[in-house]
């Protein structure tokens, strides 16, 4: 098996994980704004994921955030990817791009239930650095920077 193979495979395994660790951060973040703060009301208490609790947060975002990254991949990202690899465009901008457009169809299905841009907005948080990490694993010339 070539070696460019077996980045791609590696790169298509990994890569959808990446939710995990983007989602401590968020999970950090949303506990640290509550900090200080009461809880507005005890029915709050019963919500799901608990703004004490972070680790329900991450759970919560990686139950829904790696299967969704998976199929985001399999029918988005590989596409663009071997056009993009066809065509000689694989660069980080490239794999910038191709992260937002496949947070749109993510964010249209999240989005039916609330509110489409901040569903977007906090899906690109998820695309972006999934479609960089997938261009850094599955491609020499990106992370050597050679030009392609």
């Amino acid at each position: 098996m070539k070696s460019h193979a077996k980045r791609l495979i590696v790169a298509s395994l990994v890569t959808p994980w990446i939710v995990v660790p983007v989602t401590g951060i968020f999970a950090a973040w949303y506990y640290i704004s509550w900090i200080g703060k009461s809880l507005p009301d005890p029915g709050v208490t019963l919500m799901w994921p608990h703004p004490f609790k972070p680790w329900e947060t991450v759970f919560l975002y990686s139950l829904y955030g790696v299967p969704t990254a998976y199929l985001s991949l399999l029918f988005i990202g590989l596409p663009c990817y071997f056009i993009a690899r066809k065509l000689g465009l694989l660069s980080f901008t490239t794999a910038i791009c191709v992260g937002i457009i496949a947070c749109i169809p993510a964010a249209a299905l999240f989005g039916q239930y609330y509110n489409f841009w901040p569903t977007f907005l906090l899906l690109l948080c998820f695309g972006i650095p999934l479609s960089v990490t997938f261009a850094l694993i599955a491609n020499e010339k990106i992370r050597t920077g050679a030009s392609t």
